[in-house]
């Protein structure tokens, strides 16, 4: 697996949605803004209710900025092996469960994005999140505790 070309397509997952959010986000502004967004009375809140839609939207394009620019950071360092070959920042893991082998890509930020690389689906993780803790400091061949099952680190990256 080319650890690059799993990076350049999770900054092009990340750009696509920093598109989307800041589109959403201007139009909640749009709405909360909007002269028949005023209160008709006490209990009328669309314009509140859009502007707090607003400020959610921007945080997610914020958190999202933050990510693309810890993959394109780590992408200009060359940060494409880690320092050892255990899981960490940057690290490119095949993980062997119950049923079937799932590919994994620590990353800054953008937990959760799927994206794919010559058909196979690569998930983004965090170490922040309960399965990038448990798979923290593992190596190739440790077991680590999935949510369903146990599971074996094939390979890292």
């Amino acid at each position: 697996m080319d650890k690059l070309a799993v990076i350049d397509e999770v900054i092009k997952a990340l750009q696509h949605e920093i598109d989307i959010g800041s589109k959403a986000s201007r139009e909640a502004f749009e709405a909360a803004t909007d002269e028949d967004s005023y209160s008709d009375g006490k209990y009328d809140t669309r314009s509140l209710e859009a502007s707090y839609l607003a400020g959610g939207q921007a945080q997610i394009v914020k958190e999202l900025g933050d990510a693309l620019q810890g993959f394109n950071l780590m992408k200009a360092q060359h940060f494409i092996t880690p320092p050892s070959l255990q899981i960490g920042l940057g690290s490119l893991m095949e993980i062997k469960g119950s049923n079937s082998n799932t590919w994994y890509i620590v990353g800054p930020g953008g937990g959760g994005m799927d994206i794919e690389v010559n058909g196979t689906a690569i998930t983004v993780l965090t170490l922040h999140s309960p399965l990038g803790l448990s798979l923290a400091s593992k190596r190739e061949g440790d077991e680590v505790e999935m949510p369903e099952s146990k599971a074996t680190v094939l390979q890292v990256i």
